[in-house]
């Protein structure tokens, strides 16, 4: 059971505080109040204390461990239990080796055939005891074997620029119970004026909730044995650019366009309001620039704070509009080409946008948002598995032996989900007719 696990359980074991309290309350407050069950209600809030009290225990100390696991992991130690001195001064890493060492992991973890210890032992024998120590320190479970949270990070940032909602300026934050949820404002407080010594006239906000449940994210990656015979950096970076690159793009479709059914998360087009969004925009000139401007409009006079906003579209979709000219010649929308912004926002492109939607199979999506309204609830760590016999379907349909083909296979999970704090933060258009 690992600290995540803990924390759900924590959570659970608030939640059935709270009703045991209620239980209470609904028994004070009846006009005839019975004693026999108000006595058995107060012996159960006091079970469901004591059960949270000792669960907020080994949280505590499954966090002072991993704190500890994460310290250790970062520097080296002698036999007598000191400090090992370093031979030369530290230098800055190369920013290309970011993430280098969830490679080496991953690569150790594969040949090991997800032994951790083999792992662990085999990276210190190439030298990377560094790396050797914070693998000794990851949790083992059914799914495989989880990073420490340093370095799962890593790899969590460097899907940042290829995931445009995450890149856009999306607010991430930690979601280790598995789900969250956060209150917000539906409809704002009221203000008048008013005569003097009159009543005043009451506000009355109203308030619902944003929820965010882990949506698993999962990455198949076939690797040939070969390569996996060397342990050389180059072969560390392959395997870490194969899962980010994997991750990433199944992340930017999700965040973009899934429906939240099932296991899915709910991307932006789901998201968007029915008011803030326009089907079926042509391409010419003035119907273009005007649908830009109506859309830019949605999200400003809805009173969003535009802390972070931008535009995500396929790189076609930019690349038309940078072409779109006026009658005289002029340029439509010349700072694209002079800044790379639209309307003086940021764009973000990515092909995870079909350019074949509509009944004509030739309309595109465009989005635009203050992204600091999006949240990204994450777990903030990575599972890795490995199997040399399993097999796979490929993208064709047809299933491919591992065995067969002398490969194997590797399996990244990740744990996310996304939810804006308002809807009318987002806003988007289908261009029909906007690939060059």
């Amino acid at each position: 059971m690992d600290i995540n696990d803990l924390r759900r359980m924590l959570k659970a074991a608030a939640d059935a505080m709270g009703d045991k309290a209620k239980a209470i309350e609904d028994l004070e407050s009846a006009s005839d109040v019975d004693a026999e069950a108000l006595a058995a209600a107060v012996a159960a809030f006091e079970t469901a204390e004591g059960d949270f009290k000792a669960l907020q225990l080994r949280v505590s100390r499954a966090e002072a461990v991993e704190r500890a696991k994460a310290a250790t992991a970062t520097s080296e130690v002698d036999a007598t239990g000191s400090a090992a001195p370093q031979a030369a001064p530290a230098l800055p890493k190369d920013p290309e080796h970011e993430g280098i060492e969830v490679g080496f992991m991953a690569h150790a973890l594969i040949n090991a055939r997800g032994d951790r210890d083999r792992a662990a032992a085999r990276l210190d024998q190439d030298g990377h005891s560094g790396i050797s120590a914070a693998l000794s320190g990851a949790s083992e479970s059914a799914g495989g074997v989880t990073l420490p949270r340093p370095q799962a990070q890593q790899v969590i940032g460097l899907l940042r620029p290829r995931v445009t909602v995450r890149a856009s300026g999306a607010r991430l934050h930690d979601m280790p119970a598995g789900e969250l949820r956060n209150a917000r404002q539906a409809t704002p407080a009221s203000a008048a004026y008013g005569a003097e010594n009159a009543a005043m006239v009451e506000s009355e906000p109203t308030f619902d909730k944003v929820e965010e449940k882990f949506r698993k994210l999962t990455s198949l990656v076939p690797v040939g044995n070969s390569l996996l015979r060397h342990s050389t950096a180059s072969i560390a970076m392959m395997v870490r650019d194969s899962i980010i690159l994997e991750m990433g793009l199944k992340n930017d479709l999700a965040f973009l366009r899934f429906d939240g059914t099932g296991n899915l998360p709910k991307g932006l087009r789901q998201w968007v309001l029915a008011a803030n969004w326009q089907a079926a925009v042509g391409s010419d000139p003035a119907v273009v620039e005007a649908a830009i401007r109506r859309i830019k409009s949605r999200v400003e006079d809805a009173n969003v704070a535009m802390v972070s906003p931008g535009w995500i579209m396929r790189a076609s979709a930019k690349n038309f509009l940078a072409s779109l000219r006026w009658a005289n010649g002029f340029k439509v929308f010349p700072s694209i080409d002079d800044s790379g912004t639209l309307h003086g926002y940021p764009i973000r492109t990515t092909s995870q946008i079909p350019d074949n939607l509509g009944v004509g199979g030739d309309e595109t999506e465009i989005y635009f948002a203050d992204f600091a309204e999006i949240m990204i609830g994450d777990a903030m760590q990575i599972t890795f598995g490995s199997s040399s016999e399993a097999s796979y379907v490929n993208q064709a349909g047809d299933t491919v032996s591992a065995f067969q083909r002398d490969l194997t296979l590797m399996r990244a999970i990740a744990e996310h989900d996304m939810a804006p704090m308002h809807d009318e933060a987002i806003a988007g258009l289908n261009g029909v007719g906007w690939s060059l």
